[in-house]
């Protein structure tokens, strides 16, 4: 898991950085965390841009170059799931956050019980999510493939195509109704096509053309389903918003 902290105030970065560091050495958090400071809002953007991602940001608002709420649309455009956590001085751009869903709008000086508090729950929250995973036949063994990373499902044919995160798809000999038992109990899921099983965390936009996912695949939705797919990308973002 890895968290990056962006403040272009020194003192304030590494004031947020101590109280990080000490929530990681408390033993709180259950998954092995790796943090990233970053004295300017441009630093960051250079990373994402570079293909480099964070489960967990906490940004400052007020920033010279890019400000926090830019920073993290920019995220957004890119990663649906990533919680996002802003720390700042102003209540001025609270209503803005909500435009980007975030986690936590914390106020300057930083309370330390209430940034380990948010802290507790966006680690909880990833943390859960990286452990759900299915097992799919393949043609020639048994492979894992993580719930967090998994972009679509498509079938062609009597072949399964697992399209992940990483880049890699995985073919299995599984069939889209046995795949579909698993993962539509799965709220992150939706069948929006008879031949296409989709992750709600990795849809960019919905329109009456189909789904155009993060990758830039655009996947089809049915006619007579495409109001019960809308309401439930619908419902979805604003569960994701609560979150």
């Amino acid at each position: 898991m890895k968290i990056a902290i962006c403040d272009d105030n020194q003192q304030e970065l590494l004031h947020i950085s101590q109280l990080v560091d000490e929530y990681l050495s408390c033993g709180l958090a259950e998954e092995k965390i790796e943090i990233s400071r970053f004295e300017s809002s441009m630093k960051l953007f250079a990373q994402i841009e570079s293909g480099e991602h964070f489960d967990v940001y906490l940004l400052d608002i007020i920033m010279s170059d890019i400000n926090g709420i830019e920073l993290a649309a920019e995220i957004r455009k890119r990663d649906q799931v990533a919680k996002i956590i802003f720390l700042t001085s102003s209540t001025e751009f609270a209503v803005e956050s909500y435009s980007v869903s975030a986690l936590n709008y914390l106020l300057k000086p930083i309370q330390k019980d209430k940034l380990f508090s948010i802290l507790e729950k966006a680690c909880n929250d990833i943390g859960s999510g990286m452990k759900q995973y299915i097992v799919i036949k393949t043609p020639t063994s048994l492979s894992k493939v993580f719930l967090h990373e998994l972009i679509y499902v498509e079938v062609m044919g009597r072949t399964v195509f697992f399209h992940q995160k990483s880049g890699i798809t995985i073919e299995s000999t599984s069939t889209i109704s046995q795949v579909e038992a698993v993962l539509l109990t799965d709220k992150r899921f939706i069948k929006p096509h008879r031949s296409y099983l989709v992750n709600l965390d990795y849809i960019k936009h919905l329109s009456p053309a189909g789904l155009m996912m993060n990758t830039d695949q655009l996947i089809p939705i049915s006619r007579k389903v495409f109001k019960a797919v809308k309401q439930a990308y619908i419902d979805y973002s604003f569960r994701a918003e609560d979150l």
